[in-house]
């Protein structure tokens, strides 16, 4: 069951854009390492430009950035709960391999506040264990003009991370999103997995946008993969945020492994123009900035769009917006 303290309408348009990637060949042409381009109309890829950033986490070993920590915390629900463990290591050459283990129950509480998995103080916006049958109401498929396809790309898996479900999505097309509404300052928790490790190419997992949820359409601000690592990205002039503190190469970063559970935190302040990023439960800061925006963002989005990579299928699972930190443990 899913339980929303908020709705909205969608107002959808078609209008196809995106940027890409660098280090590869694309539909609208190859992308340098490191360099810059601007969004092109229809569903290709363009490329991505370096930015500056402090190297993450709590600890570094050998020659590149570090990010992540062990933490631990319940997952409390109706019937049980289920302990959560999440833990990060580095290696010498500065790579970071992150993991994350899930035991116990995932069972649907019958809070109005909240769904398995999440505590009902931490949902003031929306949030699902993604255990109640089918998609919440309040999400909305984006881009509209895929909608009819939708369940080619989306739809509710047994493989579940606090319980028995999760949302699949089938990373095949441009742009395969599901989105909710937001106000403009925010926190989020969500944990994802992917059949893959992290790509080379540039893609987008989760973002924050002020438009009407086309992934042209308005500034967005993206978590995903570029260079073998997580990355922040701006879709208006690409500007982006390695996690390995800006080397356009796949060393160093957040290394997010295959058929693995993240919890992936996100602070999304529009007015007071950062965003800061955390990976179980401990933050990236080569991610994090303090002078992008101001910002009205109206939705929050995940899924998968691809600029510059491969298809690459994801699952998401116990999804919380609040008003303050949510964490993993919850």
């Amino acid at each position: 069951m899913s339980f929303s303290a908020r709705s909205f309408a969608f107002f959808a348009m078609f209008t196809l854009g995106s940027v890409a990637a660098c280090g590869g060949e694309s539909s609208s042409g190859a992308g340098g390492a490191g360099g810059s381009g601007d969004d092109a109309a229809g569903p290709g890829p363009g490329s991505t430009s370096s930015g500056p950033g402090a190297t993450s986490g709590s600890a570094s070993s050998g020659g590149g950035a570090t990010s992540g920590s062990a933490t631990t915390g319940s997952a409390t629900t109706s019937s049980g709960s289920g302990d959560v463990a999440a833990s990060a290591t580095s290696s010498g050459s500065g790579d970071v391999t992150a993991s994350a283990t899930s035991t116990g129950a995932g069972d649907t509480t019958t809070s109005t506040a909240a769904t398995g998995g999440t505590d009902p103080g931490g949902c003031s916006i929306f949030c699902s264990d993604f255990e109640g049958g089918s998609l919440p109401s309040e999400l909305q498929f984006f881009p509209d003009y895929l909608r009819p396809r939708m369940g080619e790309f989306v739809t509710l898996d047994s493989t579940g991370h606090s319980g028995t479900h999760s949302v699949k999505v089938s990373g095949t097309d441009f742009s395969q999103m599901l989105g909710v509404a937001v106000p403009s300052n925010f926190w989020g928790r969500i944990y994802l997995k992917s059949a893959t490790d992290i790509q080379m190419g540039h893609n987008t997992y989760v973002a924050a946008v002020e438009g009407n949820g086309d992934p042209n359409n308005g500034e967005q601000i993206r978590i995903g993969e570029h260079q073998c690592q997580l990355e922040l990205n701006r879709k208006s002039d690409d500007k982006e945020k390695l996690s390995n503190g800006g080397m356009y190469m796949c060393s160093g970063g957040v290394k997010l492994v295959a058929n693995t559970w993240y919890c992936l935190e996100f602070h999304y302040d529009g007015p007071g123009r950062s965003v800061n990023v955390f990976v179980d439960g401990t933050e990236v800061t080569a991610m994090g900035v303090t002078d992008w925006g101001p910002y009205d963002y109206k939705l929050f989005k995940f899924g998968f769009e691809k600029y510059h990579g491969g298809a690459k299928t994801m699952w998401y699972d116990d999804l919380a917006l609040n008003s303050e930190r949510v964490g993993c443990g919850k």
